[in-house]
C-alpha cells in the first residue's frame, strides 16, 4: 500500500546560514543574496560627499542548489562578495511585508456572552490580536475569543481629544478640553463612520484641490465629529505649512455621508505603540 506524503509546514522546516558550501547542496535559498558595496556622490548643491549603500541581487530567493550553483556561490565568498548563504530544506518563495507604520484595524470579539469591536492600530494582524487580547484582558473579566479582525486601510482614527477648538461646555475645563472620561461621565460616548471630502486651496493655486476621507470618530453626534474633523484637517495644514513652507487654507468641508459605526472602543494609540516593533537602525 502506497504511503501518503507526509505535509511539510514550517513546522518541519530546517533553516540555517553558513559558508560551508559542501553543507548546501540539495537545499534551497531561504533569501536573496546580495553583493553589497558603497559609493560616494558628491552633492553639486551643497558640496558634500554623500555615501549610499548598493545592493545587487547574486541569486534569488528559491534556488534549488545543485553543485553548479554551490560552485557560484563559493565563488563569491572566496571573492568576499558574500561572507555567507542562508538554505532552507523547503522552497519557501512568498515574503509577508514588512510593515513599519501601525495601520486601523477592527478587532472583533466573543466576550462573555456579548460581540465586543475595537479599533485599534497595528502593523499586521498579529499584532493587531496581540493588541486586543492585552486589551480585553486588562479590561473585561469574561473569558472570550477574538473572532475577526479586519484591516480598515485608508481610515483615520480621531477619538474626540479636539475639544479644545469648541466651545467650552459641561464637564470641560476653562481651556474647554475635556477630562479623557468625560464622555463616560456624561453618558453619550458614540461612534460614527464619516466621509468627508476636504477643499484645499495653496496659495499658487486658482483652484483648490479636493480630497476625500473615510474617518471612524468616537464623539457625541454628527456635528460634533465634523468640528473635530475640521480640527484635525486644519492641524494637519498647519503642520504641512510649518514644513514646507508653503502657504494653504482649508476652502471647505463637505461631509458626504455620516453613519453610526458598531464599535465598544478605541485602543489609545499609546497603548498600541507598546507592540510596534522597533525599526532597524
Amino acid at each position: 500500500m502506497k504511503q501518503p506524503e507526509k505535509i511539510q509546514t514550517r513546522k518541519d522546516e530546517v533553516r540555517f546560514k553558513t559558508s560551508d558550501t559542501r553543507r548546501i547542496i540539495g537545499k534551497y535559498l531561504a533569501a536573496n543574496v546580495l553583493k553589497t558595496w558603497k559609493e560616494d556622490f558628491l552633492d553639486e548643491s551643497t558640496g558634500e560627499v554623500i555615501t549610499i549603500e548598493r545592493h545587487e541581487i547574486l541569486f534569488e530567493r528559491g534556488k534549488y542548489i545543485d553543485n553548479d550553483l554551490a560552485t557560484q556561490i563559493n565563488f563569491s565568498i572566496q571573492a568576499e562578495e558574500i561572507k555567507e548563504v542562508e538554505v532552507s530544506n523547503q522552497r519557501r518563495l512568498a515574503t509577508q511585508n514588512k510593515r513599519t507604520g501601525l495601520y486601523p484595524y477592527k478587532v472583533s470579539a466573543s466576550i462573555g456572552m456579548k460581540r465586543h469591536n475595537f479599533i485599534l492600530q497595528a502593523q499586521n494582524v498579529t499584532k493587531a490580536i496581540e493588541v486586543a487580547t492585552d486589551f480585553i484582558e486588562l479590561n473585561f473579566t469574561q473569558s472570550f475569543d477574538i473572532t475577526g479582525v479586519k484591516l480598515m486601510d485608508d481610515v483615520v482614527i480621531l477619538n474626540d481629544r479636539l475639544r479644545k477648538y469648541v466651545e467650552a461646555q459641561e464637564g470641560a475645563n476653562e481651556a474647554g478640553e475635556e477630562a479623557d472620561n468625560a464622555e463616560e461621565q456624561r453618558g453619550d460616548v458614540k461612534y460614527y463612520k464619516v466621509e468627508a471630502e476636504v477643499a484645499i486651496k495653496a496659495e499658487d493655486e486658482e483652484e483648490p484641490g479636493k480630497t476625500s476621507y473615510d474617518f471612524i470618530v468616537r464623539t457625541k453626534d454628527v456635528d460634533t465629529a465634523k468640528v473635530v474633523i475640521t480640527a484635525w484637517i486644519d492641524a494637519k495644514v498647519n503642520e504641512r505649512t510649518e514644513k514646507d513652507g508653503d502657504e494653504r487654507k482649508v476652502v471647505d468641508i463637505s461631509i458626504l455621508s455620516a453613519s453610526p459605526f458598531a464599535c465598544n472602543a478605541i485602543v489609545e494609540k499609546a497603548f498600541c505603540m507598546a507592540y510596534k516593533d522597533q525599526e532597524e537602525a
